[in-house]
């Protein structure tokens, strides 16, 4: 594309600084991708779950001023009269909890806006050969890049940063104690540090993909494939885990159990798992009495059961490494890092814990029948953390985002080149 000279031309606007030179190509970007119908319909339907989000700290800031409405409607929600009765306690880790099923919906979300905003942003100056134009003003490759990603982090800044920035005063203004401010400040650098991660690891991924062809259908198909690729075969690899390793590790713990519980004369095993009672005629050589012995070896068995499994889920899901094959679920583990939602699990998983322990003997005892082993077995603090939250170091996700990151970076700064080096 050839540059003729026009000659000199005053400029009579106003003079910027050079740092602020990519915000000029970030402006004209985002009012072009404005321009689309399917990208305006995105930005408001990434607000239904801030909507979400604000209904329910609305309702927790009334539950607060304990309104008799409020309070008679959550009691019949079954959470426990502790936190009915003191609500603050809990805040913190309710916002916590709230703000991070609303960001994984949200990722959802800001998955498919990225995919309606950012394939063309580098292809379509690909395809028209537009970068000479770009690269004939005082522009350099730095802000040319900063430019694009700032389009991509203005739509997912939309999305998700001023949606929970929204929610958060709301939240801040049914309370109506200044002590919120302490309790829940951190959720508000949270989110505005997870948004900047969400921006720059997608936005500069897209970038990169979109700089590798001149088609921004085919950046699409690339986009689309790889986080639903990736997810897929992360869902897939976790469940083959789940059968295998999860399984022999329930087998090896229930044959040292076995081991050093025979079962009792009368009771046959079919592997390490009750087979019933023996042949007739062998029950009927065995005392009567040992009924009773059996039945109390059976419960031993099916509580020592499950204890094995929920140690061999623990355990598999902190060294399992499938989960950072998908990127989706790499994004989600850093979300839950930054909001520290394990922690508020854990404050939770105490309140509901600890009562179901204290009072499952008496229950079973004025039933009189044998409760199902959710309700019976020991108080664990971690129960409802490690069922709701990865548990695998976040440390890895953050590698993985690096390491795609620099491959980015990589192949932009080799599909884009500078003025002097285009040809």
């Amino acid at each position: 594309m050839p540059i003729f000279d026009q000659g000199y031309q005053h400029w009579q606007g106003p003079l910027t600084a050079f740092r602020w030179r990519w915000l000029t190509v970030a402006r004209h970007g985002i009012r072009a991708t404005l321009k689309s119908r399917i990208v305006k319909l995105g930005v408001l339907g990434a607000w239904l779950p801030a909507l979400a989000l604000v209904v329910v700290l609305a309702l927790w800031g009334l539950l607060e001023q304990q309104a008799n409405s409020i309070t008679q409607f959550v009691s019949n929600s079954g959470l426990p009269k502790e936190m009915i009765s003191k609500p603050q306690d809990f805040r913190s880790a309710v916002w916590t909890i709230f703000y991070s099923y609303f960001f994984k919906a949200e990722l959802a979300w800001t998955i498919l806006l990225v995919l309606a905003v950012g394939p063309s942003l580098i292809s379509r100056d690909l395809r028209f050969n537009a970068l000479p134009l770009y690269f004939s003003r005082p522009i350099r490759r730095i802000d040319y890049f900063l430019g694009k990603l700032g389009v991509i982090g203005f739509f997912i800044a939309a999305t998700t940063i001023a949606p929970a920035l929204v929610a958060y005063l709301v939240g801040i203004g049914f309370s109506l104690n200044l002590s919120v401010l302490s309790d829940t400040h951190r959720l508000l650098w949270a989110s505005l540090a997870y948004g900047l991660v969400i921006t720059i690891s997608a936005g500069t991924l897209m970038l990169a993909l979109s700089s590798l062809s001149r088609r921004s259908i085919y950046v699409g198909i690339a986009w689309a494939g790889f986080c639903f690729l990736t997810l897929t075969i992360s869902s897939i690899l976790i469940g083959i885990q789940f059968h295998s390793r999860h399984d022999e590790s329930v087998q090896v713990e229930m044959k040292k159990w076995i081991a050093d519980h025979p079962p009792p004369q009368g009771m046959e095993l079919d592997g390490i798992y009750p087979a019933g009672w023996r042949r007739r005629h062998d029950v009927e050589a065995a005392p009567i009495a040992n009924a009773e012995q059996i039945a109390k070896w059976q419960e031993e068995w099916s509580t020592a059961f499950y204890q094995a499994h929920s140690s061999a889920r623990n355990e598999n899901t902190k060294d399992d490494w499938r989960p950072v094959v998908g990127y989706t679920y790499n994004l989600g583990r850093i979300g839950d890092a930054l909001l520290n939602v394990d922690e508020a699990w854990v404050t939770i998983g105490k309140t509901v814990e600890r009562p179901r322990a204290a009072f499952a003997p008496a229950l079973a005892l004025h039933s009189g029948r044998r409760l199902p082993h959710e309700l019976t077995r020991s108080a664990n603090d971690r129960a409802l953390a490690n069922q709701f939250v990865w548990q695998f170091p976040w440390q890895w996700s953050a590698g993985v985002l690096a390491g795609l990151w620099i491959l980015s970076a990589l192949v932009l700064s080799s599909r884009v080149k500078s003025l002097d080096r285009l040809k």
